[in-house]
């Protein structure tokens, strides 16, 4: 990885960062927890609940508020993609093909300042007039919040058995006694609901998983554009560059390049091949002006 893709890198890094939070807060206002661990116990009244029962009852009753999530993930897409079309501006001004980009739009991708910026009102325009690419992330978010909710769902049931499972002391004589009759103990109830609502919680305000949100769908957003703006200006063959390879992505690198509608052994046309993935799509390089193999390397790690 060159200076300049370090560069961009820091930049995605930096985007992904700023949205981690409000996807997390997103997540946290999706569902009612104590209602839901309420509700839970009322269902259940006894300890023997497996984690798939419990997925099962929580895939039934409960129904994330997504509209926060859809928002800040349009947003997200938005920026991600212009972003995309910079960094895709960039590789292309570097690599100084034969079907160049405007004049103004060399200039401006060799002024960008990676360390600073940002995407200023072309966010904005872009959702009022979507590029194709955008169009189609838009199209699909539905697709990527329901994903993100079955998850989110799939936890809480889990959650849900383990609270219940772990919620009575085998020692209690008089709890077990209640259990068998049917009836939990107030006591009992008024612990699981505690426990349960805050092992629910904690996974619901886990950072990490916000930033993976965060980073998934901006990677994604990148390499659409990037992509999109590669085919607008006759990039023929691209190459999958790894940033912390796992086997998927060094497979897909390893076999780079690869025609610009070709697909990569993982069946992805551009990254992310996975959840958390930070590769990139660039243009692969060829020396159509006689520069030379050095002159080039020169040129492009500069």
């Amino acid at each position: 990885m060159n200076k300049l893709q370090r560069q961009q890198q820091g930049t995605k890094i930096r985007l992904s960062v700023k949205y981690s939070d409000p996807i997390r807060q997103a997540l946290i206002n999706s569902v009612d927890v104590k209602q839901i661990v309420e509700d839970f116990i009322i269902s259940f009244q006894t300890v023997e609940v497996t984690p798939q029962q419990a997925r099962t009852w929580a895939f039934l009753h409960i129904q994330p508020k997504t509209n926060d999530l859809d928002k800040i993930i349009k947003r997200l897409h938005a920026e991600s993609y212009i972003l995309g079309d910079d960094i895709a501006l960039s590789a292309i001004a570097k690599v100084v093909i034969n079907k160049a980009p405007t004049l103004k739009d060399f200039q401006r991708a060799q002024g960008i300042n990676w360390d600073t910026w940002k995407p200023g009102n072309r966010a904005a325009s872009a959702l009022l007039k979507p590029p194709n690419g955008l169009k189609k992330l838009m199209t699909s978010r539905n697709v990527t919040i329901k994903g993100i909710s079955k998850t989110t769902v799939d936890r809480i049931g889990t959650q849900l058995a383990y609270a219940l499972q772990h919620g009575l002391s085998p020692s209690s004589t008089t709890l077990a006694i209640m259990d068998l009759l049917g009836k939990p103990s107030p006591e009992r109830t008024a612990y699981l609901v505690q426990q349960g609502y805050k092992e629910i919680d904690v996974m619901l305000r886990d950072p990490e998983r916000a930033l993976m949100i965060a980073q998934t769908e901006m990677s994604r957003a990148v390499s659409v554009a990037s992509r999109e703006m590669y085919q607008d200006t006759g990039v023929e063959l691209v190459e999958w560059l790894t940033a912390d390879p796992c086997d998927e992505c060094q497979e897909n690198e390893d076999v780079s390049p690869i025609g610009i509608d070709e697909t990569f052994p993982s069946g992805d046309t551009e990254p992310p091949a996975h959840p958390n993935c930070a590769c990139a799509l660039s243009p692969y390089t060829i020396d159509t002006r006689g520069l030379g193999e050095e002159a080039l390397s020169l040129l492009l790690n500069e």
